[in-house]
């Protein structure tokens, strides 16, 4: 009897065990951490901890700035974040247009308006978009591995050059 009841008890557990790792709920998981990571590494900008944000990018991560080389690597990405004292970054108007994860990998697609300018002096904004493309590292941390931007403002044509 006793091994009956404890066969059943098994088994009800590895039932419950199966229910509450479904895939599903899987997914739903490794959306919420990586919202998280998103909304932790925007409230560092927010909050002007930049050498927070620096720590959220791969060791080996890119970032391809507009109308800049790019840089690879933490070191160089955290050296470009944190060298710039006596400078303000700010975002506004953060516009997430889509976001996904598929196993260790997530993007997100925004929009938004930046300034990068010397403290004292007025910020002066421009209209952005990027693609983040994060990864899942083997402690389950989702780090930023590739940083491209562009500017949603045209190019000045010849004559107002």
């Amino acid at each position: 009897m006793f091994v009956k009841v404890l066969c059943a008890a098994l088994l009800a557990g590895v039932m419950v065990f199966s229910l509450t790792c479904s895939p599903e709920q899987e997914k739903q998981d490794d959306m919420q951490s990586f919202e998280q990571a998103v909304d932790d590494f925007y409230a560092a900008i927010e909050e002007g901890r930049d050498s927070a944000r620096a720590e959220m990018f791969t060791d080996d991560a890119l970032m391809l700035p507009n109308h800049w080389d790019y840089t690879r690597g933490k070191e160089d990405i955290t050296q470009m974040i944190t060298g710039s004292e006596g400078w303000i970054f700010k975002l506004k108007d953060v516009n997430h247009l889509d976001m996904g994860v598929n196993g260790d990998l997530g993007y997100t697609v925004n929009e938004y308006y930046y300034t990068w300018h010397p403290e004292g002096q007025e910020p002066q904004w421009h209209k952005t978009k990027n693609i983040h493309i994060w990864k899942r590292q083997a402690d389950g941390i989702w780090k930023l591995h590739a940083d491209l931007w562009n500017s949603s403002e045209p190019l000045a044509s010849p004559e107002e050059q």
